[in-house]
């Protein structure tokens, strides 16, 4: 029986509450290898009820199964999909839901109160939505609960998850699980092609695989990839991500022309030969693989330190599941290479880097931080390939997650971050690490009902700033390099400071800030205590806590 991370059991009690509240439809959403499969087993445990679980491949099934078990030994499952029934008979029913379609009567029949929906970003397929239908899961009935999981709760062909879901009631970002070390940073590198693809259409909102396979699955575009594992690969351990079956092949092939181990695995492989080559793999007698769809979900091997996007896409979700295989961390694993072959799109904004903190989608991405800093190398060197197409890819590295974007402030030993219309986000101290609140006049929101550590704590309320769009809280905010305002000029001098004539806005709010910082005094804090006059006392300024004071006292005691 393993341990839960405190994040696990955060999201299992947010469940519970928000069940409480009559969000009977939840969605959970947490970057690949943070052990989503674990917190259902946890919420199993926890009820003992009759529990349906519903996934869409194979390979899904029999990981749920054992994931449930660390958690819960006891636990009586069952596997129910093509040519087995024994899930039927158990009080954990973990079904593909191709088959459970075709045995709707009889699961009927046995009143699940718990349906878990694994990879749920598939849940608006009409499959799974006649199955919730059939069952009860659908009419807002109290005593059931439908849970989704995902690490993608969004889609690109338009339809809505919010046609099933009610609400994410827990939601955590790559960046926050990098920074709290549940998962592995990442080192980018972007390799242009010099491939024009501007000309291929889109179905369902990604691009068209046969026009797109026939125009990248070329011998020179196949050659750079390969050549770039040779240059950079560092000897890592990792997975090529391709369009179509023969593109998996051929770059497979032209790993192997430099003597590197690579096999393809696609879904219509004999079961027994994708299973030989994943096991060969893990051992590590493979040392790297091309795929085709089916190691994008479900498929851990922790110690995957490099993905090569060879798959030029427009789908955020499948981009992040990609990436998602080398996010686990492993004993002696450093980070995950993460390499984007970036074609010439044009009109076509493709999926990049930025995709993973939640910026802009680039056509090119130059080397710019995602944080703060980064480290940027130019490699110079051109290559001529003799099939008679010249390329000259530019290379950029750098390490993808390192320090916080947004201008946090100290305060004693409380960190805060200030956003707009007057609200604050803190990383209260307590016993133990941090509470993550956003706080707004008299108002205090806990966004953890737990005690975090600090990079973890302050990742929670930077998700919460990025979702709340807070972009004047960032280091890079452009009104930060506009010229100080007359009235903040008027201010320092009021204060004594002296400056220079061109400092910025920026700058200027960095020394008022500083000066109003001076954090409350004890008897303030014991006044403020005494009259309730605010929830959170130790995280007032001075300044703010004689304000409060004063109004208070003017209030008691009105002028005649």
């Amino acid at each position: 029986m393993i341990q839960p991370r405190e994040y696990q059991i955060e999201a299992m009690r947010k469940v519970f509450s928000m069940w409480k509240a009559g969000i009977t439809r939840q969605l959970i959403s947490l970057p690949t290898g943070c052990g989503k499969t674990i917190v259902f087993g946890l919420i199993a445990e926890a009820l003992k009820t009759r529990t349906l679980i519903l996934a869409h491949r194979e390979e899904l099934l029999y990981q749920a199964e054992q994931k449930i078990h660390f958690v819960y030994p006891d636990a009586d499952t069952g596997i129910l999909k093509a040519g087995e029934r024994g899930g039927l008979n158990s009080e954990i029913c973990i079904a593909s839901v191709q088959t459970a379609i075709r045995h709707l009567d009889e699961l009927k029949a046995k009143d699940f109160k718990l349906l878990i929906c694994d990879e749920a970003h598939h849940a608006v397929s009409d499959s799974y939505m006649q199955t919730f239908a059939k069952l009860g899961f659908t009419e807002g009935s109290n005593d059931k609960l439908l849970l989704g999981v995902t690490a993608t709760a969004f889609r690109n062909d338009k339809k809505e998850l919010a046609d099933v879901f009610q609400e994410i009631v827990f939601e955590r970002s790559i960046e926050t699980m990098i920074k709290a070390g549940y998962l592995c940073d990442i080192r980018g590198l972007s390799v242009s092609t010099g491939t024009d693809i501007s000309c291929v259409n889109m179905v369902n909102g990604d691009f068209e695989v046969n026009k797109l396979a026939a125009l990248i699955d070329i011998p020179e575009r196949n050659s750079l990839i390969a050549n770039t594992y040779i240059k950079h690969g560092e000897n890592r351990h990792g997975v090529v991500f391709c369009v179509k079956v023969e593109h998996a092949k051929n770059v497979a092939e032209a790993f192997r022309t430099v003597g590197i181990t690579c096999e393809a695995v696609y879904g219509d492989m004999p079961p027994e030969l994708r299973q030989d080559v994943l096991k060969r793999y893990a051992e590590h007698e493979i040392q790297m693989l091309t795929s085709v769809g089916v190691l994008t979900e479900g498929w851990d091997v922790p110690d995957t330190d490099i993905v090569m996007m060879a798959r030029p896409t427009k789908s955020q979700g499948l981009y992040i599941q990609c990436v998602g295989r080398g996010l686990r961390i492993a004993p002696n694993k450093k980070d995950c290479l993460l390499v984007d072959f970036v074609d010439n799109a044009k009109k076509h904004e493709l999926c990049g880097l930025g995709v993973l903190s939640h910026r802009p989608i680039r056509k090119r991405w130059q080397g710019e931080s995602f944080l703060d800093e980064l480290k940027k190398e130019k490699n110079e060197e051109e290559k001529t390939y003799k099939a008679g197409v010249y390329m000259s890819p530019e290379e950029t590295e750098f390490m993808v997650f390192n320090r916080s974007e947004y201008m946090w402030q100290s305060r004693n030993e409380h960190y805060f971050l200030k956003l707009l219309n007057n609200v604050t986000l803190w990383c209260q101290a307590a016993k133990g690490g941090y509470s993550p609140l956003e706080c707004s006049e008299n108002n205090v929101n806990q966004l953890s009902d737990s005690i975090l550590p600090l990079d973890y704590c302050m990742g929670v309320c930077e998700d919460y700033a990025r979702h709340a769009g807070a972009k004047y809280a960032l280091k890079n905010a452009p009104w930060r390099s506009h010229p100080a305002s007359e009235a903040q000029k008027s201010k320092m001098r009021q204060l004594g400071f002296v400056f220079n004539n061109n400092i910025t806005k920026g700058e200027a709010s960095d020394i008022l800030a500083r000066y109003y910082n001076t954090p409350s005094t004890p008897n303030q804090r014991r006044v403020i205590r005494r009259f309730n006059l605010h929830p959170t006392p130790d995280l007032l300024s001075k300044s703010e806590a004689g304000r409060l004071i004063f109004s208070f006292r003017q209030r008691q005691f009105p002028r005649a």
